[in-house]
Order: structure tokens, then sequence, then C-alpha cells
């Protein structure tokens, strides 16, 4: 039993490194067809409307998909009990999100309120669709996320490119993203009903008092990520957004690295807490993160000339030296991305809240100091400060959880 569950793991482990894999080379098409199609002026509303939008999205899941992921795993027979209220609750968060994001846009800003509009909606479509694949990689059904994705992107990186053949706009940008988002939703649904259990809409209180601890970190991490777009969107202009969008999407793209690994071993560390298995798998998995971190650093680092210019052509000579220093948040983000996932996966969340606190204020102070002197660069140094934070604070909650004695397997809290 032991053999099975480590070989699911490296398989579950592999399939969705496979899938996320695939995501980011297409993104880096996506990246290249916009570099050359589109306005730098196009290139930073479209960044800033999907930043906006993702700062948001808390409003309408309230960062339950942690609370349905520790239930579904410790009780995988009652999964339809625990994926229903969610379901149920996003059916009414949903207006008020996209009726929030209207207000804040035509209030707080002078952006386009269609593009800003058409980002919230695909944003929410993807972020429910997101749900479910939560829902299928407690029940350990990471081969349904593999399939749905990567026919799904490959539907959508046709209909982007012969959108934009025919008539580069933004509005075929924001389009095909949007029938990327309905065909996820669509696809995972029917998958679910089908293949795991009826979907049925219900309502239960305790799964949303159970989200609040999620709800300001996954807030505090999306402020936090999009804090400098946001703000070079308002203290400068998308000229700078654009140069930053295009550098910054270099180096996010690679998040995916600790995003599968910490997917495929969630269910493990949710049932079983820190047991010896998993405090080994755990060391073995920080350091593999290290080591990948500090390989891609040093690759776009040297490479990050003729990395640009292959991605975006003539703009490459305002985007590379912008890259070169934000390759740091290689090794920084593979590790502290993983690590804050871990803790709240060990029931650890008021402590990921707590850090949070401190770097997204510290990231919002350093970008207000910093943005006017040093412009898109000013953004870049704040994140590398407010990331390098970050790292220390977790690394150190990680280290007292570890100097604790080793349990066969932690005792769950009650739902």
């Amino acid at each position: 039993m032991h053999f099975l569950r480590h070989s699911q793991l490296r398989r579950d482990t592999l399939l969705l490194l496979a899938v996320q894999g695939f995501y980011r080379l297409t993104g880096f098409v996506i990246l290249l067809v916009l570099s050359r199609r589109l306005t730098t002026t196009d290139i930073g509303a479209y960044f800033f409307a999907i930043a906006f939008a993702e700062t948001a999205i808390v409003l309408a899941n309230f960062s339950l998909n942690p609370v349905m992921m520790r239930r579904v795993a410790a009780g995988p027979a009652q999964a339809s009990t625990y994926l229903h209220p969610l379901l149920g609750f996003r059916l009414l968060s949903s207006p008020v999100y996209l009726l929030c994001v209207f207000i804040a846009t035509i209030t707080f800003t002078s952006a386009s309120w269609q593009v800003m509009m058409a980002a919230a909606l695909f944003t929410l479509l993807e972020d429910i669709s997101f749900s479910f694949g939560v829902f299928f990689l407690a029940l350990r059904k990471a081969i349904y996320n593999v399939i749905i994705g990567a026919s799904v992107q490959i539907v959508y990186l046709t209909a982007f490119l012969v959108g934009m053949s025919r008539a580069p706009s933004l509005e075929v940008a924001l389009g095909a993203n949007l029938l990327r988002s309905l065909c996820f939703l669509g696809a995972s649904a029917w998958v679910a009903h089908r293949r795991l259990c009826p979907l049925r809409v219900s309502w239960d209180s305790r799964l949303v008092k159970a989200g609040a601890p999620f709800l300001l970190t996954t807030f505090l991490i999306a402020l936090r990520e999009q804090t400098g777009t946001l703000l070079l969107g308002v203290l400068t202009d998308y000229d700078s957004v654009s140069r930053y969008g295009l550098a910054y999407r270099v180096v996010s793209t690679a998040i995916f690295i600790p995003t599968a690994v910490y997917a495929a071993l969630s269910p493990l560390l949710v049932a079983q807490g820190l047991s010896g298995q998993n405090r080994r798998t755990l060391t073995r998995a920080i350091g593999l993160l290290a080591g990948l971190g500090l390989l891609a650093m040093g690759v776009v680092f040297l490479c990050a000339g003729p990395l640009t210019a292959v991605l975006y052509g003539s703009l490459a000579d305002t985007v590379a030296p912008l890259l070169r220093p934000l390759t740091l948040l290689f090794p920084l983000s593979f590790l502290s991305l993983f690590l804050s996932s871990t803790l709240q996966a060990l029931y650890q969340e008021a402590r990921v809240v707590r850090a949070f606190i401190v770097v997204t204020v510290t990231n919002v102070l350093a970008n207000c100091a910093l943005i006017p002197y040093f412009g898109a660069y000013g953004a870049a140094y704040a994140q590398i400060l407010s990331t390098l934070l970050l790292l220390g604070i977790l690394s150190g909650y990680l280290w007292k959880l570890f100097k604790q004695p080793v349990a066969s397997v932690s005792p769950l809290p009650g739902p």
C-alpha cells in the first residue's frame, strides 16, 4: 500500500507537470502573438484588466476550495456533500463579484469598463472550473485535470491564433479567453456530473465560516502578486504596465512547477499531516524546487536577450533589462508558494495569514516608494524584496513544525 501510494503520487505529479508545462508553452505562443499584433497600450490594458479581476476574485470564491479539498480528501465517500454547498455559494457570489468589479471600475479607474468586465467574466468562469479541478485532485483523479486541460487549451490556442491572424485586436484576445473559460467550465462540470456525482446546489453556512482564514490569505496573495501591475497603471502609464507585464509573465509562467508538486502532495498532507514519510517527501520536494528555481534563474538571466527577442520582437530591448533582475523570483517564488500552500494543508493558515499581512504591507509601501523613481524597475525590486521576506517567514514556521515530534498520522480537525 505504501509503495502504491507513492507510485500514484509520482504519477500525479508528472501528469500535472506535463499539462501545466503545456499550458505555459502555449502561453508563450500567446505572448509572442500579443507582442507583435497589439500596441503596447493595448497590452498594458489587457494586463491591467486581468490583474484587477484576479485581485477581486476572492469576492466570488471566498477561498473555499482549500476547505473543500480538506473535507473531500478526509472523507471521499461523502465527496458530493462537500461539493454541492460550494456550488450553491458560487451561484450567489458570482453576480456580486461582477457588480463589484463594475462599480470599482467606473469609480476608481479610467479603464474601459467593457474590457474590465470581459476580463472579470472569463476570470470568474475559469475560477469556478478551478473548483472542479480541486475536487478532482482531492479524489486523486488528476487524469481528469490533464485531459480537460490539454483539450481545452488546444481549442483556445486555435481560436486565438485564427482570430488574431484575421482581425488582431484586444477584443479578439478577450473573446478567445472567454471561449476558453466557457469550455473549461462546461467540460469540468460534465465530467464531474457523469463520472463522479450528480451535480446539485445546496447551502451550508459552516462552509463559508471555515473559509474565512483562507479568504484573507488568498486576497493578500493576489494583492501582493498584482500590486506592481496595479500601481504602475495608477502611478505611470500602460506602456510601463506592458513592459513589466511582459517581463513578469516569463517568470510567473514557471509557477506551475511548485503548483503541480503541491497539488499532487496535498491530499497526503491533509489526511496524514507531517508523518515521517511525508517529512521526507517534503524535504525532497523543497530541494527539488530550490534546484529547479536556481537553474531557471541562471538560464533565463543568461538568455534574457535572445529569449525576449523570440517572444517579443521589437519590444525585446525594453523588456530584457527588466527581466534580468526578475529572474531572482524563480527560486524565491518556487519555494515561497510551495511553503505557503504546504502550511495551509497542515492547518497553519493563521500563521500564513500573519506572514502575508506583513509581506503585503511591505510590498505596497515598497512599490509606492520605488515606482515614482524607478518606474517598472521599482515594481520589480519591490516584488523581489517582498518575496524574499515571505520566504524567510514561512521557512521559520515550517522549521518549527519539523522540530515537533513525528506522528504517524496527524489528527484532522472536524469539518
